[in-house]
């Protein structure tokens, strides 16, 4: 049989409650091809790109303080549009498998239009390196890093 490969779902919203309703929409639909396929082994977060990282409601660590132990077992998060100032806490969330940002793209506008030149190939390619020199540096292990444990209900 010849079946074609299951997407990579992506779960929308605003605030920590719509993406839950959105995953338990996502994981019903999803149950009716369990016999076919496994849960999702990778789900996107739709974009988290200008909102608070610490808003209560609709801030990034809210909405993933609200998503972990929803998640089918397994399944791994990609967070779409996070802001760099966040990997270094980012890091720490064993469930989110990786992220993406545009963000070095804006500051290349940015940049360019303050300077009066061509926001080119060039100096695109330019920011997007320096931001993805800073992004590696708040991934990596720091001192006074705790990765955040996983507990379980299973005894």
């Amino acid at each position: 049989m010849n079946l074609l490969q299951p997407p990579v779902p992506v779960i929308q919203g605003w605030s920590a409650s719509d993406y839950l309703r959105s995953l338990d929409l996502l994981l019903q639909v999803w149950e009716r091809w369990r016999p076919w396929y496994a849960p999702p082994a990778l789900i996107g977060i739709g974009s988290v790109c200008r909102r608070s990282l610490h808003h209560p409601t609709h801030g990034l660590f809210a909405i993933l303080a609200a998503l972990e132990g929803h998640l089918p077992a397994g399944s791994r998060l990609h967070m779409f549009g996070v802001k760099g100032s966040a990997l270094s806490e980012l890091k720490m969330f064993d469930f989110v498998a990786s992220a993406d940002s545009m963000a070095y793209d804006f500051g290349a506008r940015m940049t360019a239009r303050k300077r009066g030149a061509s926001n080119s190939i060039a100096h695109r390619s330019a920011e997007m390196s320096r931001w993805m020199a800073a992004a590696q540096e708040r991934l990596r292990p720091a001192a006074g890093d705790q990765l955040r444990l996983s507990f379980t209900t299973d005894q």
